[in-house]
């Protein structure tokens, strides 16, 4: 049975350079192998480094070891903190790097886009030649660009970019930018980050993008979401009940946020190996609605997949979670 990976990432090795020059936060440090989020956040990183800039034979041996097909890569973060002027350049040099992968090993990889947001202009003519010229399926983009979040309106020309050229844009985690949750850095990188931090910051940013109206400006985004949609499957009906029964002129949207979960957003299984997460998922969102995804190396790949192959679900369920909802999104 085909297996797409929705959510593999990587590094180039200019993004390593870039970084490590940075006078201020993030700062990579490469003599330690350190991430420098903040002066509380610190991660280590030299259990990752190899993993992420091998976009080679070892990813290839990785993916057959777990019957992985196809991957699509996508650079880790980063690249969304640096000026326009710097990451121009760096999100070509990414996206070849990528683009090289996917020629050098036929079938196996797919591309997803690093752009340049803070340079919009920029932004949509990569965004174009990535998915015109390079084949790329998706852009990958994060769930805030420090000083905004991307559903505001200036970036708004990205998103119509991506929703003509009929690409879905995966919304990845990043470490919060609102105040009340990054004061989780008290208790260090592991909660404020990926145990708590990024699913927070993304659910928040996911209901800006739907409460601001943008899914109504731009109704043919396809939305991607990881850790089974963000932890949002489980409180959508109260969302719903709430924004009903307590109208305020200041949420925008047309529909129900239900609505848009149905035909603008899908979710993947990254990060999360609960199975009472997928059948939540799978009960209010469906099965067409979930995608497999290691999000590898920040996971294992082997327990992920190990997971997903270990769910008791029917065949036909299996078929849509392993490939059939992928296909549906990226062959076109």
């Amino acid at each position: 049975m085909k297996l797409y990976d929705l959510e593999n990432h990587m590094y180039d090795l200019a993004t390593m350079e870039v970084v490590s020059k940075r006078k201020e936060y993030p700062i990579y440090d490469p003599d330690a192998k350190k991430w420098y989020w903040s002066d509380k956040m610190v991660m280590e990183f030299s259990y990752l480094y190899g993993a992420l800039t091998d976009i080679g034979d070892g990813r290839i041996a990785l993916m057959d070891r777990n019957d992985i097909t196809t991957a699509v890569l996508s650079t880790s973060m980063g690249v969304e903190d640096l000026e326009a002027s710097v990451a121009i350049d760096l999100t070509k040099k990414i996206n070849d790097s990528i683009y090289a992968a996917t020629q050098k090993y036929p079938g196996r990889f797919l591309g997803s886009a690093a752009l340049p947001v803070w340079d919009v202009n920029a932004s949509v003519k990569e965004l174009e030649r990535c998915v015109n010229e390079l084949g790329f399926v998706s852009w990958h983009t994060h769930s805030n660009y420090g000083k905004l979040t991307c559903e505001a309106e200036q970036f708004l020309p990205i998103w119509e970019a991506a929703a003509d050229l009929g690409i879905y844009v995966y919304l990845h985690p990043t470490l919060p930018a609102y105040a009340e949750i990054a004061g989780y850095a008290d208790f260090g990188y592991t909660l404020s980050a990926p145990g708590l931090g990024f699913t927070a910051d993304t659910m928040l940013t996911t209901m800006k993008i739907i409460c601001s109206g943008m899914l109504d400006k731009v109704p043919k985004t396809k939305l991607m979401l990881g850790h089974f949609g963000e932890a949002i499957p489980f409180l959508l009906e109260r969302i719903d009940n709430r924004i009903a029964f307590l109208p305020n002129p200041l949420i925008k949207n047309q529909r129900k946020p239900s609505d848009y979960f149905r035909d603008n957003i899908w979710t993947t299984t990254s990060g999360n190996m609960s199975a009472a997460a997928y059948r939540c998922t799978r009960d209010v969102l469906g099965i067409e609605k979930i995608i497999y995804a290691s999000d590898y190396p920040y996971e294992s790949i082997d327990d992920m997949t190990n997971f997903a192959k270990g769910l008791e679900i029917s065949e036909e369920d299996r078929e849509w979670l392993f490939f059939k909802a992928a296909e549906s999104l990226i062959l076109k």
